[in-house]
């Protein structure tokens, strides 16, 4: 009996990490594990980002690895929207070059989180949906317009002067060539998953030759162990 997989996509704000993880979900019948959003921790932190980071980061760490725990005891191939990784190389490294973490805040997040990965295995293969910021902008714009106020504390991502998601786009740039797992790069833009009208295109020719490529990715991790990687 072949060993059950775990496939995680990460990457920026609307990159296409749901579209994805939910096409891998219909088409290979596998469990979908989202990342748990609380709208109240969200509006707190983009309200004030200097008063809430530390509370944000905390909660999205401890999140993540419940998350990762569930995954990782069930005996289910499954697939998740964030890499455990993600919380200290990109959001907690973005909040502290903003200086709304201390050095002390960030170190305890740091120990917290080399502390948690002790027993959680990596996963088989980490897609990356690379987005450029406009494209960014725009999708958020049209999740606003579809899900009215749900998401309404990423309104202000959209202001001509933020550089949030630009931000964020840079250290993703950053730590990609440094995760030394199995991994797969995509340009969102070359796959068109979803129609106009937002629903996932999950029969078409572009997803079956998107799932082709992630296939042949995932077919990588069957000659290494399912080890942590080191930076």
């Amino acid at each position: 009996m072949s060993r059950k997989r775990i496939i995680a996509v990460m990457g920026n704000i609307s990159a296409g990490k749901t579209t994805l993880c939910k096409l891998i979900e219909k088409r290979w019948d596998y469990d979908f594990y989202r990342e748990e959003v609380d709208e109240l921790v969200l509006n707190y932190y983009y309200g004030d980002r200097k008063e809430h980071a530390y509370n944000t980061q905390v909660f999205f760490l401890s999140s993540r690895f419940r998350n990762w725990w569930h995954m990782t005891i069930s005996p289910r191939p499954a697939v998740t929207d964030r890499i455990k990784e993600e919380d200290i190389y990109i959001f907690t490294e973005k909040n502290y070059r903003d200086q709304f973490l201390s050095k002390r805040e960030k170190m305890i997040l740091i120990h917290q989180y080399d502390a948690m990965k002790l027993k959680i295995p990596e996963p088989d293969l980490v897609i990356y949906p690379h987005t450029e910021v406009d494209e960014l902008k725009a999708r958020i714009e049209r999740r606003l317009v579809q899900e009215g106020r749900v998401r309404e504390s990423e309104r202000g991502l959209l202001a001509s002067g933020d550089t949030y998601l630009e931000d964020l786009n840079r250290l993703y740039e950053e730590f990609f060539p440094r995760y030394d797992g199995n991994k797969l790069m995509i340009e969102s833009k070359d796959w068109k998953l979803v129609d106009d009208d937002g629903a996932i295109r999950y029969d078409s020719e572009e997803a079956d030759r998107l799932l082709d490529v992630i296939s042949e990715a995932l077919e990588k991790s069957n000659q290494s162990p399912n080890l942590a990687p080191l930076f």
